[in-house]
């Protein structure tokens, strides 16, 4: 019986396969089978798995495809006691197996052993782009579980699926297929993985992952992975969401110590917490939101966040009015808007307050509270990287209506419209003496200036500059 099970897949890489299948035969460690499987490949991938003769190999050849092999049926063939996934494109250092073979021998408490990867291009040469999100993703440092799990969570992936070799037992028991993922198949697995077992990451780059110029890698920067990125994040807040006991939530998210209230802690409200306020992925968001009003439909539990937290239907309904997470405002409709304050100093970005608002019907209202401060002067940036019209304007500081306020940047007045020419549009607004300020609500009209009129006025600024 081998000790070790490689599976290796194949699709449409006939000019890379025969290097990778030759990178995993030439192994120093040979006690191990073999399965490739080629997934219907248009090339002549087959062709070339055909030419081998190894008897360590099982080649399966795919008539239409599968979109790959993943599924529990097909690994009960699989003998080994250990499990390696490799890929048709990718290399391995010829002691890779020997290394992490001697080291899951020697440690049974660990569940997988992967190692540090060497990145290279299309034609094998190390690629060492510091600008590509992969450069130093898959080179960490080992971690015990709980912190690995912390660490995906603000991080994501960081395993390489081809540098690893996982117990057999624990692929099956474990059920780690995610079956109907695209994004993340891998990073649900070692989420998954870490939720009950320990995990190695052999400190020699023993993996070489290919990074192919089309970025057509099936986690490649596309437009189509980055929308399937967001979507998949909510089964991984499902798995994060199995952690129920109070002391092993801790140590994946000591930072969860402030929802303990008297040595009592809820910790789904805890995770939906931590998602909405620690995290911009909208796969989170959008779980912490329901489950935070599944959590009202239990009478006990809404009990026990009322008196824990304060937490009641009026803030889960703020919460599922805040978060657009179905895009239902569309990104030209939200204003970046910022309120500067000084008395005797300069403004700075010290002395400034951030708010998002929504411009409604070509309207907008915003509000900044102050807090008493000692105000001589204020500048309103309704957005930034925007040329904007603006109508009605409408400044209050603490109910009374301020007339005293200037347009900073060249503008020119169109039928009550003021068109502001500038990425970075500002109102200065003049209190005249130093006096304490509590809430400044400024309202207007507003629309993006028209292309023909940027069009007219770059004309005209480059007139102007031939005189």
């Amino acid at each position: 019986m081998p000790k070790v099970t490689v599976l290796l897949t194949s699709y449409n890489h006939e000019e890379f396969i025969a290097d990778s299948i030759e990178s995993i035969l030439n192994q120093t460690y040979t006690d191990f089978e073999l399965y490739i499987v080629d997934d219907c490949s248009m090339d002549n991938s087959w062709e070339v798995i055909q030419k081998y003769n190894d008897p360590r190999i099982i080649a399966i050849h795919h008539e239409k495809n599968m979109f790959g092999c993943s599924n529990r049926e097909f690994y009960k063939n699989f003998k080994g006691q250990y499990f390696a996934m490799a890929h048709c494109d990718d290399l391995w250092e010829l002691d890779k197996l020997e290394k992490q073979v001697k080291y899951l021998d020697e440690h049974p408490e660990a569940g997988a052993c992967f190692s540090w990867v060497q990145l290279i291009d299309d034609y094998g040469n190390n690629y060492d782009n510091p600008d590509h999100p992969y450069t130093k993703v898959f080179l960490e440092e080992n971690m015990n579980r709980f912190e690995w799990l912390n660490h995906f969570f603000y991080n994501g992936n960081r395993l390489c699926h081809p540098s690893s070799l996982i117990r057999l037992n624990i692929q099956m028991n474990e059920n780690l297929f995610p079956g109907g993922l695209g994004a993340l198949p891998d990073f649900y697995r070692w989420i998954k993985l870490c939720l009950k077992h320990e995990i190695y990451v052999y400190p020699e780059r023993l993996t070489k992952f290919r990074i192919h110029v089309d970025e057509s890698n099936m986690s490649g920067q596309t437009p189509t992975n980055r929308i399937r990125v967001h979507n998949e994040f909510y089964q991984i807040a499902k798995l994060y969401g199995l952690i129920q006991d109070q002391s092993e939530f801790l140590k994946v998210f000591p930072e969860a110590n402030e929802y303990v209230v008297d040595g009592k802690m809820n910790v789904d409200y805890a995770l939906a917490q931590i998602m909405l306020h620690r995290t911009s992925i909208k796969g989170f968001h959008f779980y912490a939101m329901n489950k935070l009003i599944e959590l009202l439909h239990d009478d006990k539990v809404k009990k026990e966040l009322e008196i824990l937290y304060g937490f009641t239907k009026r803030d889960v309904c703020a919460i599922s009015g805040k978060l657009d997470v179905f895009h239902v405002i569309d990104d030209n409709e939200y204003l970046e808007t910022s309120l500067f304050y000084k008395n005797n100093e300069n403004f700075s970005e010290a002395n400034k307050i951030n708010k998002n608002t929504v411009m409604m019907n070509n309207h907008f209202i915003v509000s900044f509270d102050l807090d008493h401060k000692k105000v001589s002067q204020l500048r309103f940036d309704p957005t930034e990287g925007k040329y904007i019209s603006l109508k009605n304007l409408s400044i209050t500081i603490d109910g009374k209506r301020i007339e005293n306020y200037t347009i900073l940047q060249y503008y020119e007045i169109d039928e009550d419209w003021y068109d502001i020419y500038s990425l970075d549009p500002s109102i200065l607004i003049d209190l005249k003496e130093s006096k304490e300020v509590c809430k400044v609500i400024i309202e207007a009209d507003i629309k993006y200036i028209e292309h023909v009129k940027l069009l007219n006025y770059e004309n005209k600024v480059a007139e102007l500059r031939k005189m």
